[in-house]
């Protein structure tokens, strides 16, 4: 590559990981054709960043794409397969980890479709092999699987039974009520993975909105009727009201 031409992302992110594995200035600039110069740049806006964030290099990935693959193979063919869990050295040198400024903790800077991507790689690369990869999710025992998943499906029956018959409860003190809604929420509230909102900020909103109707209609609640004009609401009240 000519010195005047620019670096893209990815050469720059290869460049990088290369530089991690030691590699010398020659053996980068014939796997990334970039001149000396433009690799030296970027060396020393690596060591400017380390100086800033002494931090920053562990968290930076270290592995490429194909290594990542070769390994993930490795582990995936083997008798008892291989669990996210145990995958996570090979997916914290691929992708690295970033930042999470909310949690105050650091993450794989992974998405669940590059996971996704990864994976059919790796499928993919041990067929040409004439193997067959496997993947087990982190509640299945390697000891006894069939048995194992026979009783998380009969325990999900009982579960969702029992769901089932809470909503009715609701259903049946609370007529105007939507079984169906009511079942959802109470997942929703009970399971914190079945749903992207948090429990405490579900909850919270949900009597947020409770006492305003409350206040709108009183203790005692007539349905109006069918000819009867809905009193306006306000911008504020309609905001509060938004789910």
């Amino acid at each position: 590559m000519k010195p005047t031409e620019k670096v893209t992302d990815s050469q720059k992110q290869q460049v990088i990981q290369l530089l991690q594995t030691k590699a010398s200035e020659r053996a980068i600039e014939e796997q990334t054709k970039l001149s000396r110069r433009q690799i030296r740049k970027i060396k020393q806006e690596v060591k400017e960043t380390n100086d800033d964030n002494p931090v920053a290099f562990d968290h930076q990935a270290t592995m490429t794409r194909a290594a990542a693959i070769t390994e993930l193979v490795k582990l995936s063919t083997r008798p008892e397969g291989v669990r996210r869990s145990e995958m996570w050295p090979v997916l914290r040198d691929l992708y690295g980890l970033q930042l999470n400024s909310e949690k105050g903790s650091w993450e794989l800077a992974m998405s669940e479709d590059q996971y996704r991507y990864l994976k059919k790689q790796a499928k993919e690369a041990a067929a040409s092999q004439g193997k067959e990869a496997l993947f087990i999710p982190e509640w299945l025992p390697r000891q006894a699987p069939i048995a194992a998943n026979d009783m998380l499906v009969m325990m999900a029956g009982w579960l969702h039974d029992r769901g089932q018959e809470y909503a009715a409860d609701f259903k049946y003190s609370f007529p105007e009520s939507s079984m169906k809604q009511v079942f959802h929420e109470l997942i929703c509230i009970a399971f914190p993975q079945a749903s992207n909102e948090p429990v405490i900020s579900r909850c919270q909103r949900n009597a947020s909105i409770a006492e305003l109707l409350q206040e709108r209609v009183g203790d005692s609640f007539h349905p109006p009727a069918a000819n009867d004009a809905l009193a306006p609401m306000s911008d504020a009240e309609l905001d509060r009201l938004c789910i």
